[in-house]
């Protein structure tokens, strides 16, 4: 699978992670809104690989219709963003967009994208490996499913990875290098297959699920935190098992990540619409 990179050129993280592209990796800048890498010597070679810079929020960048079909088709997008938090606590995050509910943050109501869970392993291992060679003591999270785009129609696999949470840590050339590093080793290097499934329970950063796709053989895609647990209904797991790039083996159910009443309706409808699942 073909994948490509987008950024804001009015986000101050994208700009560090490109920089570093640029610069430890020599892709070449053909303006500020595009730059390219071939893995061989030929400008126009098969393996060159394209990053789209677009002057609006990096929540309402939506892949480009000439990256989504025909001879340049890509398969799956990498977004260099920042992380948002009100704590400010440096961090480096990764995750699907889509909304399990309102639209709060861009996007459509109710709307998931395709996940594509073993890449997004794959580079949150990149991102774990690279800070602790670069010496970056930030936390590695897998954040649950939120904000914008949802692209109608959209069947690509849209994936977040993310330099938080303010400013300070947006402009860290550390933190840009070992971003940098993890975009380029996933776009080139193969992704290794893994037992995929959707993950149930747990806050925002889903410290369960994060462990799983850092120290496990297992991959989850989307997330469903407890916070939409009341909302989660038979149209939302269709999308959830549905819009991924893997088959699904079922759901990982956080157990004490769910109060009594919102585990008994989770599990009841799985069972209702014939869902394996096992707890995390």
């Amino acid at each position: 699978m073909k994948g490509a990179i987008l950024f804001s050129t009015t986000n101050a993280a994208s700009l560090n992670i490109m920089r570093h592209l640029e610069q430890d990796w020599k892709w070449k800048k053909k303006s500020d809104t595009l730059y390219s890498f071939s893995a061989c010597a030929k400008e126009d070679c098969c393996s060159g690989v394209e990053a789209r810079g677009f002057d609006k929020s990096i929540i309402e960048i939506e892949p480009p219709a000439d990256m989504i079909s025909g001879p340049r088709q890509i398969d799956y997008f990498l977004y260099a963003s920042t992380h948002k938090s009100e704590s400010g606590l440096p961090a480096l995050t990764a995750h699907v967009p889509g909304n399990w509910n309102a639209a709060d943050f861009g996007g459509s109501p109710r709307t998931l994208n395709t996940a594509y869970a073993c890449k997004l392993k794959q580079i949150l291992q990149f991102l774990a490996e690279g800070a602790r060679a670069h010496k970056l003591d930030w936390p590695i999270n897998m954040e649950v499913d939120h904000h914008g785009p949802t692209p109608d129609g959209g069947n690509k696999a849209l994936l977040f990875v993310e330099i938080g949470s303010g400013l300070e840590q947006w402009e860290n050339e550390v933190a840009g290098k070992v971003v940098a590093e993890a975009m380029m080793k996933a776009l080139f290097r193969p992704t290794p297959p893994a037992p995929v499934y959707f993950g149930i329970g747990g806050g925002h950063y889903a410290p369960k699920f994060t462990h799983v796709m850092l120290d496990s053989e297992k991959a989850v895609g989307h997330v469903l935190p407890k916070y939409h647990a009341a909302s989660f209904d038979e149209h939302m797991l269709r999308q959830a098992m549905e819009k991924t790039v893997e088959k699904v083996e079922g759901a990982l159910v956080d157990w004490k990540g769910l109060g009594k009443e919102e585990r008994e309706r989770v599990v009841a409808l799985l069972e209702k619409e014939g869902v394996p699942y096992k707890r995390a």
